[in-house]
């Protein structure tokens, strides 16, 4: 048995996963994919976004931009009128601009949308000063749970959600109207009933460097994330408890990173999008960008993992230095799923280097996975990388993520930083599936 069997074997063992045949199609080298752009004008010195972007209903697209050290912006892109319009500054419309504590910097978690067509979400830090300030008068005062609603174009604050605490994951549930959460850096779930204007901590979930970075909500209100080692939890509002289910990620053993910060975990899952149809989460997983399926309602025992291929730009399949998973998956209206693969490790201007994100897709009709190319502006330049994504009502595409700025002679450089040795910025990136 080739070493490749044997470790897909042994994988297969120990995490009782289903491993289907997978389908490719690559297209030639130098292929490209375009996308079309907006800036967020006067905010170029955002510097970056995880998670945090939400196409509504109405047709507006929400998103969350991070400023580390400073005070982040809640925005939304109109696609009926191709305008970015700026809600406010986190800090701000959390009443804490003369705190002079540390800053609302991020929405660092999915935003939901309520049945009253309100936008929910809960805000994070971003200057930790390596925790030395952790629990004092002087360090970040702790996130807030908030709601947006477009028809007043004003934002409600329900208040601290977790007293020193960011929300690091999160999600919206509209059938128990509840904002969901993940705290750092302590790790515990938490959660806001709407309803009853009530936060509840069910206390600690799992260490800080290894918390999952989706909270995933099915179609009857139950929460679900990974822990530990490949492992799954469910929340169930209706007892009010947290069980684990006997289920395991297809998590490829650490081993050495090669590139990768020591304080990455690659033992969750990374990102996971629910289907109406199949009743299935998807989700890439952060070792390998593993894809899978995950069925909470399948067997005896309440859950079944599938592994359905792997979604990294062709040539990484099978090695150690494959780029970390971003959060760039969102199903799209056409059966596919969409995903944005960094061509390097990727963490804005914590990357080691520039590289080209490229555009794949898994149809899950038929299995077959497809590299769309390298994601290019209309202009030529790079999409350096990304870390969000949804689908609007139409069917468009959008990620948030970085952009090439090429500096121009006798003009100030926009830009929030570099990666490696080239300029980049912020922007709302959109792409049209072919019909």
């Amino acid at each position: 048995m080739s070493y490749s069997k044997h470790r897909r074997a042994k994988l297969l063992a120990l995490s009782g996963v289903i491993l289907p045949g997978v389908a490719w199609a690559v297209r030639p080298p130098g292929s490209t994919t375009q996308v079309d752009f907006r800036v967020f004008p006067g905010l170029e010195m955002m510097d970056g976004n995880w998670a945090a972007l939400f196409a509504a209903s109405d047709g507006k697209v929400y998103a969350g931009l991070a400023y580390h050290g400073g005070d982040g912006h809640l925005v939304y892109y109109d696609s009926k009128s191709g305008r970015i319009h700026d809600v406010g500054n986190l800090t701000a419309l959390c009443g804490e601009s003369l705190l002079k504590r540390g800053p609302q910097s991020k929405i660092h978690a999915k935003f939901g949308e309520g049945k009253d067509g309100r936008i929910y979400f809960g805000t994070h830090g971003g200057e930790w000063w390596d925790y030395a300030r952790f629990g004092t008068k002087e360090g970040y005062p702790g996130a807030h749970w908030m709601a947006y609603d477009p028809k007043t174009d004003r934002v409600e604050d329900f208040g601290l959600c977790c007293p020193n605490e960011g929300i690091n994951t999160g999600a919206y549930d509209p059938v128990w109207n509840r904002i969901y959460g993940l705290t750092h850096p302590r790790g515990h779930f938490v959660y806001y009933d709407v309803a009853k204007r009530m936060s509840v901590d069910k206390g600690r979930i799992n260490n800080f460097e290894s918390i999952c970075r989706t909270i995933g909500i099915d179609d009857g209100g139950n929460a679900y994330g990974s822990f530990g080692a490949g492992q799954v939890f469910k929340y169930d509002p209706r007892t009010d408890r947290i069980s684990e289910l006997p289920v395991r990620l297809p998590i490829r053993p650490k081993g050495i990173s090669l590139g990768r910060d020591y304080d990455k975990s690659e033992t969750a899952w990374r990102v996971v999008v629910w289907d109406e149809e199949t009743k299935k989460f998807y989700g890439v997983e952060e070792s390998a960008t593993t894809l899978f399926s995950f069925d909470p309602q399948s067997g005896p025992q309440g859950g079944e993992v599938r592994r359905l291929g792997q979604l990294c730009v062709p040539g990484f399949e099978d090695r150690r230095d494959v780029p970390y998973a971003t959060l760039s998956l969102t199903l799209g209206r056409d059966r596919k799923l969409y995903y944005a693969a960094a061509g390097r490790e990727f963490d804005y201007s914590g990357s080691a280097g520039p590289a080209t994100s490229h555009l794949i897709t898994y149809d899950l009709n038929t299995g077959r996975t497809e590299d769309h190319g390298e994601m290019r502006l209309p202009d030529g330049r790079c999409v350096l990388g990304t870390n969000a994504a949804t689908t609007g009502p139409d069917g468009t595409v959008y990620f948030v993520g970085a952009i090439e700025v090429r500096p121009e002679a006798g003009t100030p450089v926009e830009a929030a930083g570099k990666i490696g040795n080239v300029y980049y910025r912020l922007a709302m990136l959109i792409y049209h599936p072919r019909a």
